[in-house]
């Protein structure tokens, strides 16, 4: 009997192993295009914002004089 309950704890063991090992890999392919616009999406807005600084910093405030 303890024989055969080791067995089927190993067995529960190793198809959890197979489910995790099948989950991360299709999370890592749904993850990645999301993370990848997000950054984009980031990197634009502080772009924007970088040249908006540097355009009011250089004098060029749009006609209000400062």
């Amino acid at each position: 009997m303890t024989k055969r309950k080791g067995q089927s704890i190993l067995e529960y063991i190793i198809v959890l192993s197979a489910i995790v090992a099948a989950v991360l890999a299709a999370s890592k392919e749904l993850i990645k295009p999301a993370v990848r616009d997000m950054m984009d999406d980031a990197s634009k807005v502080i772009q924007e914002k970088s040249d908006d600084f540097l355009l009011h910093a250089a004098g060029g405030s749009g006609g209000d004089g400062n």
